[in-house]
């Protein structure tokens, strides 16, 4: 069984579009996929966060304001997740559609919209967008991603659970060719990905630039 980690920017819509390739890719493989989307915060995340707000100026507290705006909407994901990994999926895809498809801005509407759009108790959702538990969650992520190396979403690392034989890991995966390249070894001409192979002893790989 593979295990794939997706480090996403969850306002993100190239990460929106990789979500849905390695979501496609699954369904077509005869192989078995665990998947997990996992945020990131940093300030390739934030700067994107502005430009999809259209927000202007490059001032601190600009920046604070958005990564205040990204940390809740992280939280809110997380908050999610807790009902479920298909239904924190399903609410985070659904605040992407919203933002990039119906060109809505984050708002608690969007949230709502997309909370019962993903059959979540409301109330318990509620309840678990600021907890601590959240907020664990959220810390343990940005962890996960620190171990990783992996700063730049959507960014994605793959382990053969089985065996931990071996490990891979890119950056820039928006492309379902490229992720058929890896997966099935359909050996696509579109995208050449500089991978890696990692052995038991080393489960935190570097993440390599994909290129055209």
């Amino acid at each position: 069984m593979l295990e794939m980690y997706l480090f996403v920017n969850p306002l993100g819509a190239k990460c929106y579009e990789a979500e849905q390739n390695i979501l496609k890719l699954a369904e077509e493989s005869s192989k078995k996929i665990q998947i997990r989307f996992i945020p990131l915060l940093n300030l390739q995340t934030v700067s994107k966060a502005m430009s999809i707000m259209e927000i202007t100026g490059n001032s601190l507290q600009v920046r604070n304001h958005v990564s205040q705006i990204l940390y809740h909407a992280i939280l809110d994901y997380k908050a999610a997740l807790f009902q479920g990994r298909r239904r924190g999926r399903d609410f985070l895809m659904s605040v992407q559609h919203q933002l990039h498809v119906e060109h809505k801005k984050y708002s608690e509407e969007v949230v709502m919209i997309a909370a019962k759009k993903s059959k979540l108790d409301l109330e318990v959702f509620q309840s678990d967008r600021r907890s601590e538990l959240a907020v664990n969650s959220f810390r343990a992520d940005q962890k996960l991603a620190a171990e990783m190396n992996v700063d730049t979403p959507p960014s994605v690392v793959i382990y053969d659970i089985d065996g931990f034989e071996w490990a891979v890991s890119f950056e820039d995966c928006a492309s379902l060719a490229t992720l058929e390249e890896l997966i099935l070894g359909n050996g696509s001409k579109e995208f050449v990905c500089s991978k890696k192979t990692f052995g038991r002893q080393n489960l935190a790989p570097t993440v390599h630039q994909l290129k055209k």
